[in-house]
Order: C-alpha cells, then sequence, then structure tokens
C-alpha cells in the first residue's frame, strides 16, 4: 500500500516557519510597548486636567470672595465704618472718646521732653537740635 502525502498548502506552510512566529511575537511585543506609552501618556494629561480642575475651581471661589468683598466695600455700611476709623467720625448725637494705648515707657519721656522744649527760646531749641544726645 501506498500511502500518499498530502500537500500542505502555503498558508499551512507560512504558519510552520519559526521564523514567521519569531515576526509575530516582535510585532506583537513592539505594539504591546506603544500601547503601553500611548496609555501613560493619556495617563499624564488626565493627571494635569484634574489638577487644572481643581486649580481653576479655586480661582472661581477666589473671584467669588473679591466680588463679595467689592460689594462689601460698596455698601454705606462699610464707607460709615471706614469713616470712624480713620477719621475718627460718628454720628449726630453721639460722643467720641480717644484713647491712646500705652507703649513702651520711653514715649512718656519723650513728650514730656517735647512739652518742655515748647517753652524754651529758639535759640537753645536750635542748639538742642543740633549738640544734644538723641535717645
Amino acid at each position: 500500500m501506498i500511502i500518499k502525502k498530502k500537500k500542505k498548502s502555503f498558508i499551512c506552510k507560512m504558519f510552520s516557519f519559526r521564523l514567521f512566529v519569531l515576526i509575530g511575537v516582535l510585532i506583537v511585543v513592539f505594539l504591546g510597548v506603544n500601547l503601553g506609552k500611548e496609555y501613560y501618556r493619556e495617563y499624564q494629561i488626565q493627571k494635569e486636567i484634574g489638577s487644572l480642575k481643581k486649580e481653576i475651581e479655586s480661582l472661581e471661589r477666589d473671584i467669588y470672595k473679591f466680588s463679595q468683598l467689592a460689594e462689601y466695600y460698596e455698601t454705606d455700611e462699610y464707607k460709615v465704618a471706614e469713616a470712624r476709623k480713620r477719621f475718627g467720625l460718628g454720628k449726630e448725637g453721639e460722643k467720641l472718646a480717644i484713647m491712646i494705648e500705652p507703649s513702651s515707657g520711653n514715649d512718656g519721656v519723650v513728650i514730656k521732653n517735647k512739652l518742655n522744649n515748647e517753652n524754651l527760646p529758639n535759640y537753645i531749641k536750635w542748639w538742642n537740635y543740633f549738640f544734644a544726645t538723641k535717645d
């Protein structure tokens, strides 16, 4: 009995070659590495987008705070409060008391010296101005 061998088709022969398999594996590895790089790049971009969104939210909160502050500065309530604080003004019928906080003890001495210098003649004031010790 003679057994006839079937001829293998071209495609079967091609897949049986080890070189073809090796080339296929190299192509898959190359595509996998490139896919990994693109995935990492997309991850970095998404992370940057997230941080920029947080920064935008923070800036929007600041803008809102500043707009509220600007609206308060335009009110009459603020203007009255600033006039009282800066210029010592009050409403009609109010009595104002100005209180000076005491600081170091040297300020009292300086004030006392200035009061004493007011009664001195002008030439002595000049003499003290140029030649007196200044503490």
